[in-house]
């Protein structure tokens, strides 16, 4: 290794001594680039054990993931897992049931005969064709602009209403053409100038302009420009437009032109542009007077090219359903309206078709309803609902019912409040009515499901215990001994395929008989042959046991189909608690099933096990890494001394020969 602090050719040959001494040197140092070397390959080792312990960690971190967490994709933690059933609902109605099963659901067969009637809270119907034109009503239109069949719209209260003014909120109260606006805080925030209210809005300064023909504000915000003609001289005399732009962020007019370079700005109350001529010199153009009322230049009035609305003077009003008080307001929107009362504690949902341009409010059934029919009950301010039930004037309210069901052939209908029951642990939903004929629903053991979700588990666990073992037992033969880390100066004369070969060999027994490793597949072994807790039952009993250490399998489970099958056709909640059992009988509740001991052994193990092994092998890291520095530091210095040594020999062996040579020419002499 060369002395990167020294800057050497990488062959020097004693001008004197004819020696060569890089080569002398070098041989001097092998022995410190021999200590070095080993050492950079202990560092690789150490490296490499790092790596493997990572990947470990990755390893059991997704199975438990997967299988050991309520959240994983195929978690094994839920009685579902082990006690599924298989569902059927067939028949020439099978479309007017859907039902849902749950662990619970007992085996067996019932039908639904017939449904006379379907579960219906109080509603009413408005008539179809409400809109004034028959098109109907887009869920983005404003209340405000609504017009029904009648003509007429909604009645708002014209006194009060609200617009939206630097992203806030704005509460307007209207005396006559008078004006007043106040902030979320009732705090008065509007002046009156003219034609103009100026607001203060979080700290900025908001110009607005009452447009009375539609109703709405409009913000002075936009930006206006003008041409101004053969004001600006060009070379040869000719002339060119300049145009200028302006626009105001509450205090201050800003000025922009079309010319590049140009700057236009207010000097008193004339309007200037300085514009650089030529020979870089600056001349300023006075456009005329600024009127900033009319926004104007000595009657060149700057026009307006964009408006921003404030918000249109709306107003507002207030449904009352079921007692609930609702508001609204005109700049509300259709959309906004259903979302409101749908949200709201009225306990009823609302809904426009416009295919049918007809509006729909309903009690919901299972809440708050009552079969009887009273519990739906409206006014409105502005009597919303009678405007759109059409030429008529009043709406009707119809009263709710219960669902009407006849089940496993009885005379007798049972009635429901909801459209969805339970009915010997089946979650029965009925869809639609019908009389024609039976809808049989069935269910059965899923016995191949649980079966294959245990069987998935475990070729997983196995895939992981297949290589802790093999990284336990791990070694180099006699003839592999040899294969070491290599350096980079190894690695030099060789191609990428033989670097990889050589280095899976080098790799092998790095982790053989790993203390922690061991232990965890151990103690994982030892859980398949003890009883689960509370139950008496040991996961051998249901057909889990373990492999043999002759063949190297003594930790991976061993399946025996027949006898899993069976256990999980006669008794899958025993087999469920084998696996997940938990123990009630103390103060908190206790995982004590087989799963659970499993994702505790490796939770431990990664948390504290192989932590600690990382943690050690950083150590051994950086002290590797310190003791390299060390006898790096150490070979450079002695080169430096070897350099030294043999140019002071240099030296004296060519001042000898400059002394033999005069010696001989004084001899010739």
């Amino acid at each position: 290794m060369i002395n990167p602090m020294r800057s050497q050719p990488t062959r020097m040959m004693g001008l004197a001594s004819g020696m060569d001494t890089d080569f002398i040197i070098q041989q001097t140092l092998r022995m410190h680039q021999f200590k070095i070397d080993n050492q950079l390959r202990n560092k690789k080792l150490i490296e490499w054990r790092q790596q493997t312990h990572t990947s470990i960690k990755d390893e059991i971190t997704s199975l438990r993931q997967t299988f050991l967490s309520n959240l994983g994709s195929k978690s094994m933690m839920n009685r579902n897992a082990f006690n599924s059933t298989i569902s059927s609902v067939t028949g020439a109605n099978s479309n007017k049931v859907s039902i849902r099963t749950n662990a619970g659901s007992p085996l067996g067969n019932f039908s639904i005969n017939s449904v006379s009637q379907l579960a219906k809270g109080a509603h009413l119907n408005t008539a179809s064709g409400v809109s004034a034109n028959s098109n109907g009503f887009a869920t983005t239109s404003r209340l405000g602009d609504l017009r029904f069949g009648s003509g007429e719209g909604i009645d708002w209260d014209q006194a009060k209403g609200t617009i939206r003014v630097g992203g806030q909120d704005i509460s307007v109260e209207r005396n006559g053409d008078e004006f007043t606006f106040k902030n979320s805080a009732g705090v008065d925030i509007g002046d009156f100038d003219g034609d103009k209210y100026t607001l203060t809005v979080g700290g900025k300064i908001h110009n607005l302009t009452w447009d009375s023909d539609n109703g709405r504000f409009i913000e002075n915000t936009g930006v206006f420009s003008a041409t101004f003609s053969s004001v600006i001289p060009d070379g040869g005399g000719d002339a060119r437009d300049i145009t200028v732009s302006a626009t105001f962020d509450g205090d201050i007019w800003n000025f922009t032109t079309n010319i590049e370079g140009a700057i236009a700005f207010l000097d008193g109350d004339n309007l200037v542009v300085n514009i650089e001529g030529e020979g870089g010199t600056t001349e300023v153009f006075t456009l005329g007077e600024w009127n900033e009322d009319t926004q104007e230049v000595d009657g060149t009035a700057f026009t307006e090219a964009t408006n921003t609305v404030a918000g249109n003077f709306v107003g507002e009003t207030t449904l009352t359903i079921n007692g609930v008080d609702i508001k609204i307001s005109a700049n509300d929107t259709l959309s906004d309206l259903i979302t409101r009362v749908n949200n709201s504690a009225a306990g009823v949902r609302m809904s426009y078709d416009r295919l049918t341009d007809q509006f729909t409010l309903e009690a919901r059934t299972g809440t708050n309803i009552d079969p009887t029919g009273t519990s739906l009950s409206l006014s409105s301010d502005s009597n919303f609902f009678n405007l759109i039930s059409g030429s008529s004037g009043a709406f009707e309210i119809k009263d709710g019912q219960t669902a009407k069901v006849k089940i496993n052939g009885e005379d007798e209908y049972r009635e429901f409040n909801t459209n969805t029951f339970d009915f010997r642990g089946v979650n029965v939903t009925l869809n639609d009515t019908f009389d024609d004929g039976p809808v049989n629903i069935s269910l059965t053991r899923d016995t191949d499901r649980a079966f294959n979700a245990v069987k998935d588990f475990i070729d997983s666990y196995n895939s992981i215990i297949r290589r802790l073992e093999g990284l336990l037992s791990e070694r180099k033969s006699g003839s592999e001994v040899s294969y070491k880390p290599l350096t980079d100066e190894e690695k030099q004369g060789m191609t990428d395929r033989q670097i990889e070969e050589w280095e899976a060999i080098a790799k092998k027994g790095i982790l053989r008989n790993d203390q922690g490793i061991q232990n965890l597949v151990s103690s994982l072994r030892r859980s398949f042959f003890e009883n689960i807790e509370g139950l008496g039952v040991s996961p051998s009993q249901i057909g889990l046991t373990t492999g043999s250490f002759f063949d190297g399998t003594g930790g991976q489970i061993m399946i025996n189909e027949e006898r899993l099958r069976e256990a999980i056709e006669r008794d899958p909640d025993m087999v469920a608690d084998v696996f997940i059992r938990i123990d009630n009988s103390g103060d908190s509740p206790r995982g004590v099933g087989l799963l659970h001991k499993i994702d505790g052994l490796m939770r431990d193990y990664v948390n504290v096990s192989q932590t600690t092994s990382i943690r050690n092998l950083e150590d051994s890291l950086k002290r590797t890494n310190e003791q390299i520095q060390k006898m790096q530091e150490r070979m450079f210095t002695e080169e430096d001394r070897l350099y030294r040594v043999f140019a002071s020999m240099e030296t004296a062996m060519q001042k000898l020969n400059q002394q033999g040579a005069w010696f001989s020419s004084m001899l010739g002499q």
